[in-house]
């Protein structure tokens, strides 16, 4: 199990080494779990409290020994509910506190890792979806390689249909990433940019990860009515067909 799923479902990494150290060998001491893990027994008795109170860890008195023990998996999703049904309680009131002038703005930068997300989390709001681009290997998969297999579940999931106009180049990696969705792949020889856009409801997607990634979010159904245009042009012409 790779450390890093644990820590992006919310736990820190020090946590997570542990709690995998619990569920392959429960019922150990903390000075067992130090040993076997390389660290100071303080320490790992401060992260065993700390995933007690998560309600991820448990433990019994057996021979004047304390021995710890996992609990469920099941609870990193009790955690996970809990903390959206605060964090939806939360965004409402911050609509409440925003300017109305503020909720008109029609375009948002995103940035980095985190900003995404955001971008793959809004678009995956969608029905259907239209993509132009990928001259190259689209390094966002690598950028988001741990969320990313969660984000192509949820597409397949709802259904959402898609339209990719892509390069050669890039083909074979996106007819793997996504053959198990309702995704169809053209391929336009002369693309050689690896900056890509994407329509998906009143929205423009611009977006590179080349470098410092960053994706531009339009809301404008003018804007985005046109760009759908000038892709089903491109779509009908004889271009090859995956």
């Amino acid at each position: 199990m790779d450390v890093n799923k644990l820590v992006n479902a919310g736990i820190t990494r020090n946590q997570a080494e542990v709690y995998l150290e619990l569920l392959r060998t429960p019922g150990q001491s903390a000075g067992s779990i130090a040993k076997s893990l390389s660290k100071d027994r303080s320490f790992v008795y401060s992260i065993l409290d700390s995933l007690k109170k998560r309600g991820l860890a448990s433990y019994i008195f057996k021979e004047r020994r304390t021995l710890f023990y996992p609990t469920d998996p099941e609870n990193l999703l009790k955690e996970v509910d809990e903390k959206r049904e605060k964090t939806f309680a939360l965004v409402e009131q911050l609509k409440k506190i925003m300017p109305e002038s503020s909720k008109e703005l029609s375009v948002i930068v995103y940035e980095g890792k985190a900003g995404l997300k955001a971008y793959v989390r809004d678009f995956l709001e969608s029905r259907e979806f239209c993509t132009l681009g990928g001259g190259e290997v689209f390094d966002l998969f690598e950028e988001l390689k741990y969320q990313y297999p969660q984000y192509l579940r949820q597409l397949v999931r709802k259904k959402i249909k898609g339209r990719l106009i892509t390069s050669e180049k890039s083909k074979n990696k996106l007819i793997d990433l996504y053959k198990n969705a309702d995704v169809q792949i053209k391929v336009l020889t002369p693309l050689e940019s690896p900056v890509s856009f994407t329509v998906f409801g009143k929205k423009i997607a611009i977006y590179s990860a080349a470098e410092k990634p960053y994706a531009i979010i339009i809301d404008d159904e003018k804007i985005s009515s046109a760009l759908k245009a000038y892709f089903e042009i491109l779509w009908s012409l004889n271009i090859n067909n995956i």
